[in-house]
């Protein structure tokens, strides 16, 4: 079948009806060519340049060691450990964060015009950008735990029933199930987006992915004897995952580097896991156009998002609340 392996797993393909099917039916699909040779160079130039500028300052975030694995940010009474994450404390891979202060050339990925429809075939007409990352897995890494990236949304839906995106729901047109038939599961409401910058095997910790787990309604446990593959694909492929879908970091047997950037996207209604609307830079903002800055969260979403007169389209970057008035 078009856009399937010899196992009967998706695989690398241009094509975005195949690549609509396949995150519809096993939760993630490989788009081939998401990114250009060049594109792809000058990416990976930036990050291993930004990636070392990081290291020397002592800012570098590191984890994927035995005691570092993602997730695990708090100790056993529940105090947060910034400091667990550094390779002094085992860390082996790298992980960048804000990548939309750290070079103008990847904003590229947020605007490559098939990867956005095969999002918003999952999330609708609107949707944010939750987080802009870069994960390096470098020899030696362990594999990460399985997780969903949709661990907090809330049940349930039912499996095969297609309901309204959440990036299609307003105030006037709602997602109403009439039907509490078991099982239920939460509808999709956060895509990530992998942009592999090398090509990527199972050796070299190829994401690993649980096809069709984005449909079985919980999230992963440790007791599970269902096994994860490994998305492999030549530096350019896009992998595409429903947030839902088990899926973790592999481990990196090779002796060179994974590079991969990392963008997940949510509806209007969710919290990002990046503060964009803060911590974007004065200088990307200056010049962002509007489509980026719908991205970034200053377009107001149905009177969400706002800071003062609800019948705005968007909100200025500082702009301030009024604040305490006296009348004269």
């Amino acid at each position: 079948m078009a856009g399937l392996g010899v196992d009967g797993l998706p695989r690398v393909s241009g094509d975005l009806e195949v690549a609509k099917s396949n995150i519809e039916k096993y939760g993630y699909c490989l788009l081939k060519d998401a990114l250009s040779q060049g594109q792809v160079a000058a990416m990976r130039k930036r990050l291993v340049e930004q990636a070392e500028a990081e290291r020397q300052l002592g800012a570098a975030y590191e984890d994927g060691g035995p005691n570092q694995n993602w997730g695990s940010f708090r100790d056993e009474i529940g105090q947060v450990r910034p400091e667990a994450f550094t390779a002094a404390q085992g860390g082996v891979n790298q992980r960048l964060w804000m990548l939309i202060n750290k070079g103008r050339v990847f904003h590229e990925v947020l605007f490559q015009e098939r990867v956005r429809e095969v999002i918003g075939h999952v999330l609708g007409e609107e949707y944010l950008l939750s987080s802009f990352t870069a994960n390096i897995a470098k020899p030696g890494g362990v594999e990460m735990d399985l997780h969903t990236d949709q661990w907090w949304m809330p049940s349930p839906a039912r499996p095969g029933r297609k309901g309204l995106p959440v990036g299609s729901i307003t105030r006037e047109r709602f997602d109403t199930d009439l039907d509490d038939a078991p099982p239920m599961i939460a509808p999709a409401a956060a895509v990530n987006v992998l942009w592999m910058l090398v090509d990527f095997s199972a050796g070299n910790g190829g994401t690993r992915v649980v096809p069709g787990s984005h449909l079985f309604g919980r999230q992963p446990d440790t007791d599970s004897n269902l096994e994860a593959v490994a998305a492999e694909g030549p530096a350019g492929t896009a992998l595409i995952i429903d947030a839902r879908i088990w899926h973790g970091t592999g481990a990196n047997a090779t002796g060179g580097q994974r590079l991969a950037l990392l963008t997940t996207f949510c509806g209007p209604q969710f919290r990002p896991q990046e503060n964009f609307t803060v911590g974007t830079s004065p200088e990307v903002l200056r010049d962002a156009s509007p489509e980026l800055l719908a991205l970034l969260g200053f377009k107001v979403w149905h009177a969400y998002g706002r800071i003062e007169n609800p019948a705005v389209e968007f909100i200025s970057p500082g702009e301030p609340s009024l604040g305490e008035l006296r009348p004269e």
